[in-house]
């Protein structure tokens, strides 16, 4: 641990960190530093790029880790340094998609076995290009979801902030299905480059592989991802596969809310197959689901998006691209050994 730097979001309370403090008390040495705002937050990340320290944990939410790997990825330090993010925020999706424990102790011993051990494996970032310049992540979304979060970040807290936590989007997301239509109204024109679509259904597997694919969709909710889950255990992007060079992108072609409440258990865990099933026999637009190394994304109108959570915006053409095993990520080793389950008589030729 003589080599780590552990830098807490701003969001943790002054009881939380005193009780990983004292979990950390017989691993020392290491470095943990405590922010007191974003802008502090992304600081002491960038000085611990051009540090001798190799391994940095973050402690907060999706939004925390995104901050941190794109700074990581701007400061060219990806594939030299690696990055380890502790459950702390209104979402863990990043923190679920890579089995880090719930319970902040298991966290603490899962991180230092991988720092021992040196668990780590380089993933695959989504590369997004707009007018305002290149954002790396993990997943990106338009439609539905995108308003479940303009919803959210519009209940303000009495300090002027938006009101964190789980049940402030679980709020939002049953206003917005409540009072705004499915659809957001814009059409959206997909072009997708040197990959597949991909089938798997209850009975058959089904694929059609292609150099470029044009689509146009006006699917009420629109996901591509380099990892499965979203928010709180909400595994949108079922089939991805963290290193491979692919991105998932997934078309959710629901016909009204109904559909949506009544399929809500299959969704959430990610058993498009069951949704899918019933749709097909009903004769209704299945969920369309695509692997491919890049994507370009246009509209009818000017749309919103969101990239890990955080929400954008653009008038111009969205490109995405997947960079393969660009950053490496310190992951526990139930995560790490179903990548290396074989023994040591194995050798593996890259």
């Amino acid at each position: 641990m003589d080599r780590c730097l552990i830098v807490i979001n701003p969001n943790r309370t002054p009881r939380q960190i005193r009780k990983l403090r004292t979990l950390l008390e017989p691993i020392k040495p290491y470095s943990i530093v405590e922010t007191k705002s974003r802008d502090e937050f992304l600081r002491v990340v960038k000085e611990f790029c051009h540090s001798p320290l190799q391994h940095l944990i973050v402690w907060g939410g999706d939004g925390t880790a995104h901050d941190a790997i794109n700074v990581l990825m701007q400061e060219g330090k990806g594939k030299e340094k690696t990055i380890g993010v502790m459950r702390g925020g209104s979402g863990n999706g990043i923190q679920d998609s890579y089995e880090i424990p719930f319970r902040l102790k298991a966290q603490v011993e899962a991180f230092v076995e991988s720092i021992q051990k040196n668990y780590t494996i380089a993933v695959d970032l989504l590369a997004t290009e707009t007018e305002q310049g290149v954002e790396y992540g993990q997943l990106l979304g338009l439609g539905f979801d995108v308003r479940i979060l303009q919803r959210r970040n519009s209940r303000i807290s009495r300090s002027g902030e938006v009101k964190p936590g789980f049940f402030n989007y679980f709020i939002a997301s049953a206003l917005t299905i409540l009072t705004e239509p499915l659809r957001d109204g814009n059409t959206y024109f997909l072009e997708f480059e040197e990959g597949r679509y991909v089938l798997r259904a209850t009975r058959i597997n089904a694929e059609t592989p292609f150099r470029i694919l044009r689509l146009v969709s006006d699917a009420p909710m629109i996901e591509l991802g380099t990892r499965p889950y979203y928010g709180r255990m909400f595994k949108i992007c079922p089939d991805v596969v963290c290193n491979n060079g692919l991105m998932g992108a997934y078309l959710f072609n629901f016909q009204n809310k109904w559909d949506i409440v009544r399929d809500l258990y299959y969704l959430w865990n990610g058993w498009h197959h069951r949704i899918n099933y019933r749709f097909a026999r009903q004769e209704k637009p299945i969920i369309q689901h695509f692997e491919m190394k890049r994507a370009l994304i246009s509209a009818t109108e000017p749309f919103s998006y969101h990239i890990d959570g955080e929400l954008r915006s653009t008038s111009a053409p969205l490109k995405v691209e997947v960079v393969p095993q660009v950053i490496k990520f310190l992951v526990p080793g139930v995560f790490y050994r179903k990548f290396y389950p074989f023994g040591e008589e194995a050798t593996i030729i890259p």
